[in-house]
């Protein structure tokens, strides 16, 4: 601070404001006195629109904005399709931007764009040895990113969040990506030799696609050796170009450790992973088949949401499973039964009811209930039973009692509920008879 400004401050200001004064101007001292790349380092953890904003503060400050490495833009603010604020902001900052490598680039949009405008800004960030490219864009009509395919080599991260359209004719070959994301996208294999669509990612960590369709392809090959996370919700395959109208997707990880899987017809895929496989979570409807549950029979736990309209003949042998979450229609006993036979060494079973709240099991179905010869699991394997979102009505509890009747070796009864349970209540779970002399029964 020059010494006649310190003086002033000492006559002038009142003592209670002295200080704060001569404070703000020393911490501005040596904020200005940072590096520029720490500058840009801090600069860069702002939204960007804030980060531009700092120009105003001082003519030191004019273009410090203009080497930020992180890039965000949301247009929430700027709703009006005719305003073109949002869009010549964008333009402005990848103008101006001087830094030769763009860490990341965050787009969140509400609005529709033209499809060649973003095109273009993703390919100035993309120039740049971008890490990082999020785009979700909900009023899209779609985009065509198959054009900038070559240039997604430097990326670790790819989530797209749109209606996307990409068309690979060839391996596709991405050496840096580790978590890749797919939102809605059309994904066709314009290869005129080969009906196999190959992805390459050699060091992927985390694969999600969501509400995904891919096109003319008998054969969907994921080869990444590191991958640990699988995730497919609601995908569909199209003009599948085999008799079966069957397409088949092979995971190629010996790191595979969970997969979870979500649609409404499983019979268009045949899913194939490696036999470490230890994790699997799916949530189907509609039949199964057998061949299908047979690619996680190797699991050691697994997560099962079933719709009322599940059926299937015969379930295969999971002869590895210790760990079963089901997700169920708790009045459809013959569910429970039929995994609990195909589950020889299960050791914990987890439960969670779909049945409707005004379902009263009938006195028939309590009789059918206690008749039901228990798998040889729950006699001579079973020790922790849980019940997600208890509810201490007739259902629950015979499903509960069916399970301590015949359970040799249980050892722990949970009841997580997410209401409380009458004292009343507890009392009389806690009288119900036990096959095992050391089941205890735990409120959550």
């Amino acid at each position: 601070m020059h010494p006649e400004t310190k003086q002033a401050c000492l006559v002038t200001a009142p003592s209670s404001k002295k200080a704060r004064l001569c404070s703000d101007q020393n911490l501005e001292d040596r904020f200005s006195s940072l590096h520029e790349s720490i500058v840009s380092r801090i600069l860069s953890h702002l939204p960007t629109v804030e980060a531009v904003s700092t120009s105003v503060l001082s003519k030191t400050w004019m273009n410090m904005w203009t080497s930020i490495t992180e890039l965000q833009f949301d247009d929430k603010t700027h709703r009006d399709p005719k305003d073109s604020r949002f869009t010549d902001f964008v333009d402005r900052v990848l103008g101006n931007i001087g830094s030769p490598r763009i860490n990341s680039f965050y787009l969140s949009s509400v609005n529709s764009y033209d499809e060649d405008l973003l095109i273009s800004w993703l390919s100035e960030v993309l120039k740049r040895k971008l890490q990082s490219l999020v785009v979700t864009c909900q009023e899209l009509d779609s985009v065509n990113f198959s054009p900038l395919f070559p240039s997604f080599a430097s990326l670790v991260e790819l989530r797209l969040r749109t209606k996307s359209i990409l068309d690979i004719s060839a391996p596709a070959l991405l050496p840096n990506l580790k978590f890749f994301s797919l939102e809605d996208a059309r994904i066709f294999n314009m290869s005129s030799v080969s009906r196999n669509l190959v992805l390459n990612f050699p060091v992927l960590e985390t694969f999600e696609a969501s509400y995904c369709r891919c096109f003319r392809t008998n054969t969907v090959i994921l080869d990444s050796p590191l991958l640990r996370v699988f995730e497919m919700f609601k995908c569909t395959s199209a003009h599948v170009p085999n008799a079966s109208q069957v397409c088949k997707i092979s995971v190629l990880s010996s790191k595979l450790e969970k997969i979870t899987f979500s649609g409404d017809d499983s019979r268009k895929f045949l899913l194939s992973f490696p036999p470490s496989l230890s994790d699997a979570y799916l949530a189907l409807s509609s039949q199964w088949s057998k061949k299908f549950l047979r690619s996680f029979t190797c699991v050691k736990s697994l997560g099962l949401e079933i719709s009322k309209d599940f059926y299937v003949n015969e379930v295969p042998k999971f002869r590895q499973l210790v760990y079963l979450h089901l997700i169920y229609d708790m009045t459809q006993y013959c569910k429970l039964t039929q995994f609990l036979e195909a589950a020889p060494i299960l050791e914990m079973l987890s439960i969670r009811d779909l049945a409707s709240p005004r379902s009263t099991p009938t006195t028939k179905f309590l009789k059918e209930l206690r008749a039901e010869e228990s798998p040889d699991c729950v006699r001579t394997m079973l020790k922790v039973l849980q019940i997600r979102f208890f509810k201490p009505n007739r259902l629950q509890i015979s499903v509960m009692r069916w399970v301590m009747d015949n359970a040799e070796i249980l050892g722990s009864v949970i009841l997580s509920s997410p209401n409380p349970i009458t004292e009343e209540a507890k009392a009389n779970i806690l009288s119900y008879p036990k096959a095992s002399p050391h089941a205890s029964v735990f409120f959550e």
